[in-house]
């Protein structure tokens, strides 16, 4: 967007900067029939038909006597005729009239000597000799006379000396001033010029009007330089030195609202935008009728937020009754933006109200559809309005600048950014771009260049419209920006373009390339540190990234460097995130808190009753392993239960296996035993060692784990079998019912453990903090599947129980293999609305949400080995082989404290805390879909 605004900014430099000067002694610009007479007199008089330029000239005396260089060309003309009395006379009579001219003194005097001699014979009735202030003027006058004849020759430097030296020994003469003046200004002295005619008015000179004229019309020259300097500053996007050069333009030539106009922009791109402002005002107070600074401090008022100043300036336009009808639609269109800029719903609708009913009959077709079109943008843009976001110059565009030359100075209009172009297909073009809508961009810009292919301008902008296509369009741009650049290789913008490229189409290595040599020009702007960050980091040297953008904040403390709040933000972000190599996360949970398959007995995702789960993880990211295609992770987890209280269900039975009856309810007993043989704290926990891979950046991520079963309880557990065939000859050898009188054990030896692999997929949208606005959307989700197993060796033994039921005598024991596998699957997914407190505050943020969670199991457990005395060696599947799902949904909320930030870091840290309530919408066990999940993380 910066670009599409120095675009039409810089036309003005190609217009005529110094035209000013040249109509400055003129009361009113050649106009009319007196223009073009004075046309053809000049033609004549330079192919040589002096009898012509002469008549010629005459007549355009007659209509304009005021035009100095007029009567000139008329005495010139008589001059070359040979007529040099005429020539005189003219003149003479020009002086007569009250035109003043440094050459009009020379071609009406007499030769000196005859003055002379005129002057004393005068004199000698009453003196034979002349007084100290005759000889004086008589010097004086010598050698003004000598300064003429050199002006008329060319000799300007001689004209100058001899001049100055003339007026200062007889100071009332203000036609020497003024050739002195003139004979520094032909040589190009501008400075010195604009300083004799200052000398000059000090010294006494009585022409102090002309003199005053004559320091305006120079100062109109003397800014050109510092103009168009100002305009190749845009060009290289040094917006600072751009600012500099246009306030000497203004400075030396405040009425040429061009130059404000430069001066305007360069600050409003330097993020100036106060500074901005009070340019407008001041070309504003110049101009109390000038359009296009009204809507200028509009857009820059709305741009800072003062949204009732802006809409007074925008109404203040469009009341401007000399506007035509384009300019009309131009400013509404510019005022609904605003509008749209600012949240207000209403006042947008009823500004583009006039123009939807408007049929565009007085429009060609190509302005009709780009009309309709850009309506119909801003129609849907009004549903996305929202007040209070931070307004940045690429989300709320300047109003394009179209300027032209003509016989009253530089005329500009303004118009939306996507209205801007030459008409027709380019206007289309940009449109489209501006929708995002790259291929009709695309289209429509190789139609325009078709049309005009001389044309630089379009040119770039079918290059810029290929750059963001497919990936053949982006090959075309990126061979397009090779042949430019070598035609021009030090071309910044051409490497700036060429690197954005890159960065898109994935090549961050030749990105950085571009990005170094257009800093290496000196004309790069300041923003090419932070394009050099990212590419590095995209290329995995994070470190040179860091250290790169921690110099951009140096830059921006130093004021070399504009950065807004949300990009010093976003800045510190980048830095906090790409220099870490190390973290830790502690979490704990009552419920829902464990990941999948955590406990290899047949915990689900989350469990009946009242529970607490923690984790303790620390994980290390090599940054020299770490690029745009992928994050490795390191990690070190334990994990155990760090309060359990039992889970209840609505009725157990037991079942006699051999005969197939169940005895009374039980649940009284059921909840005694479940109580007694929770385990929780150390002896509950799973020590993991593994690594992640995160694929760059589409939120895939897959890892594997070794897990050691470190907790005596981990390693320990009841062992019923699935069959009840199986569990009638085991009641039968022990003599004992199953399950009621006896306890089946298995025990795994120290080193026991097992593996997990999984492969997750993540979106996080709005989980961070934002400093644009103080409340926003967020939502995040996630699955996982992945598969847990384990294969040790384990002793079995079965135990009588008392009527306490305790272990009370050793039936028998066998040595055999325990192997577990479990499949699982987990789905989260929140939406909700997060509020960030207080206007400057970027730590507290709480986000009520809504959650739906579905998880899936499928177990096996099996024993293998295991040896009774009367069936023998056996190997059987357990009863806790089983597959079952649950869904649940419901309301919940989080608060997240965020900390470690500091002058370079965004914070580093969060702790977080989140209750949900769930309804159980489906599965065969509901009782884990339902009731209060809640949740603890610390992230440091």
């Amino acid at each position: 967007m910066r670009t599409t605004l120095l675009s039409s900014v810089i036309a003005l430099s190609l217009i005529g900067l110094g035209s000013a000067s040249v109509h400055a002694q003129e009361s009113l610009p050649l106009s009319g029939n007196a223009y073009r007479i004075a046309e053809q007199a000049f033609g004549a008089y330079d192919r040589g038909d002096y009898q012509q330029a002469y008549r010629t000239a005459s007549e355009a005396v007659r209509l304009r006597p005021d035009v100095a260089r007029l009567r000139l060309l008329q005495i010139y003309a008589a001059q070359k005729l040979g007529r040099s009395d005429e020539a005189r006379a003219l003149a003479r009579r020009a002086l007569a009239d009250g035109i003043t001219d440094p050459a009009l003194p020379g071609l009406a005097a007499a030769a000196p000597r005859a003055a002379a001699a005129a002057g004393t014979g005068v004199r000698g009735a009453t003196a034979a000799r002349p007084t100290a202030a005759e000889l004086a003027y008589q010097r004086a006058f010598a050698l003004a006379t000598q300064a003429y004849e050199a002006y008329n020759n060319d000799r300007m430097a001689e004209a100058a000396s001899k001049a100055e030296q003339a007026f200062r020994q007889q100071p009332g003469q203000g036609a020497w001033a003024t050739l002195w003046v003139a004979s520094l200004e032909a040589q190009q002295q501008l400075e010195q010029a604009d300083a004799a005619a200052a000398s000059a008015i000090a010294l006494g000179a009585p022409n102090v009007g002309d003199l005053q004229a004559k320091r305006v019309a120079l100062g109109r020259q003397r800014a050109v330089k510092p103009a168009q300097e100002g305009y190749q500053a845009l060009i290289a996007q040094d917006f600072g030195a751009a600012t500099g050069f246009a306030r000497q333009a203004v400075e030396r030539a405040p009425d040429v609202a061009s130059h404000r106009l430069l001066l305007m922009t360069s600050q409003m791109l330097d993020e100036q935008l106060p500074a901005a402002e009070l340019t407008a005002d001041q070309a504003l107070d110049n101009d109390n009728e000038d359009t296009v600074a009204l809507v200028m401090r509009a857009y820059l008022r709305q741009r800072q937020g003062k949204t009732e100043q802006a809409n007074a300036d925008f109404d203040a336009a469009l009341k401007q009754d000399w506007l035509d009808e384009q300019q009309q639609r131009n400013l509404r269109l510019l005022a609904t933006d605003a509008a749209i800029a600012a949240g207000d719903r209403a006042r947008a609708a009823q500004l583009l109200r006039p123009l939807q009913q408007q049929d565009g009959t007085d429009l060609d077709a190509d302005a009709r559809k780009a009309l309709q079109e850009a309506v119909a943008e801003r129609g849907k843009a009004l549903a996305r309005a929202r007040p209070g976001q931070e307004l940045t110059l690429a989300d709320y565009p300047a109003p394009f600048q179209q300027c032209r030359d003509t016989p009253y100075g530089t005329q500009c209009e303004v118009m939306p950014a996507d209205l801007q172009g030459e008409g027709g297909a380019s206007q289309r073009a940009y449109a489209a771009f501006g929708r995002q809508d790259y291929q009709e961009a695309i289209r429509q810009a190789q139609q325009a260049v078709s049309d005009d292919p001389g044309n630089s301008n379009l040119q770039a902008l079918l290059t810029t419209t290929l750059s963001a296509g497919d990936r053949a369009q982006a090959a075309q741009a990126r061979q397009r920006l090779d042949a430019a650049l070598a035609a021009k290789p030090d071309d910044t913008g051409l490497l700036m373009q060429r690197g954005y490229l890159h960065q898109r189409v994935g090549e961050p290595t030749q990105a950085l390339a571009d990005f170094r040599a257009a800093q290496a020009t000196g004309k790069a702007p300041p923003t090419v540190i932070l394009d050099q960050a990212y590419a590095s980091a995209a290329s995995g040297a994070n470190r040179e990234a860091v250290t790169l953008l921690r110099g951009a904040i140096d830059s921006a403390d130093a004021g070399t460097l504009k950065l807004d709040k949300a990009q010093r933000y976003n800045t510190r972000s980048s830095i906090a995130n790409l220099s870490r190599e190390w973290g830790l996360i502690a979490s704990a949970g009552y419920r829902g808190a464990r990941q999948a398959a955590t406990n290899l007995g047949g915990a689900a995702i989350s469990t009946p009753g009242d529970s607490v789960f923690g984790t303790l993880e620390a994980f290390w990211r090599p940054s020299e392993l770490n690029n745009r295609h992928g994050t490795l992770e390191a990690y070190a987890r334990i994990a155990n239960t760090l309060y359990d209280q039992g889970g209840t269900f609505e009725s157990i039975l037991a079942v006699d296996p051999c005969t197939g009856q169940a005895t009374e309810d039980a649940r009284a007993r059921a909840e005694r035993l479940s109580r007694s043989r929770s385990v929780a704290g150390w002896p509950s926990t799973i020590a993991s060692f593994g690594v992640r891979y995160a694929f760059g950046q589409t939120g895939l991520s897959a890892g594997i784990e070794r897990r050691q079963f470190v907790g005596t309880a981990t390693r320990g557990g009841g062992v019923y079998p699935d069959s009840t065939a199986i569990q009638c000859r085991i009641q039968l050898d022990s003599n004992r019912p199953l399950q009621i009188n006896t306890l089946a054990r298995y025990r795994l030896d120290s080193n026991a453990g097992g593996w997990m692999s999984y492969l997750t997929y993540g979106f996080y949208k709005g989980t961070g903090v934002r400093t644009d606005v103080n409340q926003w959307w967020t939502i995040s989700g996630y699955a996982q599947a992945g598969l847990s197993w384990d294969d040790n060796r384990a002793h079995f033994s079965i135990d009588a129980l008392d009527a306490n039921g305790d272990p009370s005598q050793r039936i028998l024991q066998s040595d055999g293999r325990l192997r577990r596998q479990q499949w699982f699957g987990a789905a989260e997914v929140r939406a909700g609305r997060s509020y960030r407190f207080g206007a400057e505050q970027t730590r507290w943020v709480i986000n009520p949400y809504v959650v739906i969670g579905a998880d899936w199991l499928d177990q096996t457990s099996k024993v293998r080995g295991i040896a009774y005395p009367l069936i023998g060696k056996q190997s059987f599947a357990l009863s806790d082989t089983a597959s079952s799902w649950s869904l649940g949904a419901g309301p919940g909320v989080g608060v997240r404290y965020w900390f470690r930030d500091d002058h370079y870091n965004a914070a580093r840290s969060y702790l977080d805390l989140a209750v949900q309530y769930r309804f159980a919408l489906g599965g065969g066990d509901t009782q884990r879909a339902k009731g209060l999940f809640a949740t603890a993380t610390l992230y440091y």
